[in-house]
């Protein structure tokens, strides 16, 4: 009876230390921008070749990378992307390169 309460107590452990290993206590850093309030733009880009939230989530990925951008919103289902970006730092043009080399196909909306 007691190897078999030992037992039991050992596979809780290691179940409860393969738990604990497999959850991140790491949180995401979100990055901070300072831009003045003039030089933002806020631009609606049509998107074709989205086709779920996976691609939105993509794409929004994607166009956040770029510096200056301040949010991205995307829409599958509107079919466009909100952005916003200071204008001292990117431009439409590279907003629109990144949309392209993301697999969708953007157009003025």
């Amino acid at each position: 009876m007691k190897i078999k309460n030992i037992l039991i107590v050992l596979l809780t452990v290691i179940n409860v230390s393969v738990i604990t290993s497999c959850t991140s206590t790491d949180k995401k850093s979100e990055k901070v921008i300072v831009v003045k309030e003039s030089d933002i733009v806020r631009e609606k880009i049509g998107v074709n070749g989205m086709t779920c939230v996976g691609c939105e989530v993509t794409l929004e990925e994607n166009i956040s990378k770029i510096e200056g951008v301040v949010s991205v919103k995307a829409s599958h289902t509107e079919k466009e992307a909100i952005i916003e970006f200071d204008s001292t730092k990117t431009d439409i043009k590279t907003i629109t390169k990144t949309i392209k080399e993301s697999g969708y196909k953007p157009f003025n909306k």
